[in-house]
């Protein structure tokens, strides 16, 4: 019954070329926050993008995306997008302008599904693709988010996010493009890959989008003990307050010598796959000091973490070891790498073509 008056409700401003916030908002006693999911997002997502000013920090755009802005009034949209992770179209980017289009934007693993105008912020979960908003029919994923008024506080709020991010993102220019048709993988529906009982890196592969809070980190050379108390000091140096707990973390957790842009990119809660020789161990793992000079990680063993995170049931460590040791055997063909769930996934689809 709610979700059909919604639905009416969204056709008839539809339909009146209501150009306004939405009846429910502000000053005449509605509320000016409201939860919504399924086809009433999807709805609401539409008359949002309908506005003037449209703003989107939107991670991934599928092909046809460019069709929810069709709508839109005033300037030509601001457009935040991801194109390192895997979920965005390279044709959806070329139809929506680049690599000539200045107000087409990127933040490596930008996350988030912010969409804004003067009708208001919607913050949730859902994409601009099939699986997120439904493009060519309802959605193909069940998504939830929080509708606000452009008069409420949370709503200034996102617009200072929205700009924080646009001054920090990159225009979507021809290598931008080319990583994104690298990373695409286009037809990807969760549920539609076989996955081995034990694996974890099949049910990364099936359903990347469950692990996107958690970075995979593939390791194969061990650290020496001058360097860990090396690292261990650098931190120490840092948290002088924090000795007695930096100095109980274990050895195995340190992580040295990685690159800024990884630290920058590398989730509190992560799982090691650590391959030194023939056999496979695996670990999960919560960050607890990062140290940029050092390139330094320390962290402590927590798969309650992971699984937290991850949500369902996932197989137990050996399991892993067991089933996926031969996958990791070729993915750490290059040495020590740091993959999003999104990231690993495209690896793994393009070894196993």
């Amino acid at each position: 019954m709610h979700r059909s008056c919604c639905r009416t409700m969204a056709s008839e401003r539809r339909d009146n070329a209501f150009h306004g916030v939405y009846p429910h908002f502000g000053s005449e006693g509605y509320p000016v926050a409201r939860f919504i999911a399924g086809s009433d997002l999807a709805d609401a997502i539409r008359d949002v993008l309908g506005g003037n000013d449209v703003r989107c920090a939107v991670a991934f755009w599928g092909t046809g995306a460019e069709a929810l802005l069709d709508q839109a009034t005033g300037d030509q949209p601001r457009i935040i997008c991801d194109v390192t992770l895997g979920g965005t179209s390279p044709n959806a980017l070329r139809t929506l302008g680049a690599p000539e289009n200045d107000r087409l934007r990127y933040v490596p693993s930008l996350h988030a599904k912010v969409y804004i105008s003067d009708r208001g912020a919607i913050v949730g979960s859902a994409n601009a693709s099939q699986n997120g908003v439904g493009l060519d029919g309802p959605p193909s994923l069940i998504e939830s988010g929080v509708l606000v008024s452009p008069d409420n506080d949370t709503f200034g709020q996102a617009v200072i996010w929205f700009e924080t991010q646009w001054k920090a993102s990159k225009k979507v220019d021809t290598s931008a493009l080319d990583l994104a048709t690298k990373r695409f993988r286009p037809g990807r529906t969760p549920g539609s890959r076989t996955v081995r009982p034990g694996s974890l890196l099949d049910l990364i592969a099936a359903d990347p989008d469950r692990f996107s809070d958690v970075s995979i980190v593939l390791v194969k050379t061990p650290t020496t003990q001058t360097e860990r108390d090396q690292a261990r000091a650098a931190v120490r140096a840092a948290h002088p307050e924090e000795t007695q707990t930096i100095d109980a973390l274990p050895d195995n957790g340190i992580f040295i010598g990685w690159e800024k842009r990884d630290l920058n990119r590398w989730r509190r809660t992560f799982i090691e796959l650590w391959m030194p020789g023939k056999r496979l161990y695996v670990y999960g793992r919560k960050v607890a000091y990062f140290h940029d000079s050092e390139g330094a990680v320390m962290s402590r063993g927590h798969w309650p973490s992971i699984r937290q995170v991850v949500g369902g049931d996932l197989p137990n460590a050996a399991q892993i070891a067991t089933t996926d040791g031969p996958m990791v055997r070729q993915l750490l063909r290059h040495g020590g790498m740091l993959f999003s769930a999104n990231e690993l996934a495209a690896e793994i689809e393009r070894l196993s073509a």
